[in-house]
């Protein structure tokens, strides 16, 4: 398998490409994540670390979309994951619904 620091550039390179390209992040991280699955019930060796960084890549993609268009997401999976989790506390309008919803109920 791989080292420790070629895992965490292949995270690093993977996580920087998500941010950038969002819906090609979220498309060929869903691809490589269904690939990699599949690789791991054949036991391949290859299949763990290509399904993880596929599911990275599709999260991350995901919540930079998020950030972008103001807390709508393209899949039920990611609001679940993003709003149960405290990565919600990283999306700059959280904040703001927020503060209106606490305004709402305290009049």
């Amino acid at each position: 398998m791989w080292d420790l620091t070629t895992a965490l550039q292949a995270t690093a390179v993977v996580a920087a490409g998500a941010l950038a390209l969002p819906p090609v992040a979220r498309g060929a991280g869903g691809f490589c994540a269904v690939i990699g699955l599949l690789g791991v019930l054949q036991g391949r060796t290859w299949a763990p670390t290509v399904a993880a960084l596929g599911l990275l890549a599709w999260f991350v993609g995901h919540w930079s979309f998020a950030v972008r268009h103001d807390v709508r997401y393209r899949s039920t999976i990611a609001l679940w994951v993003i709003d149960r989790t405290p990565l919600r506390w990283t999306i700059p309008r959280y904040w703001q619904l927020r503060r209106q919803r606490r305004q709402t109920v305290a009049r």
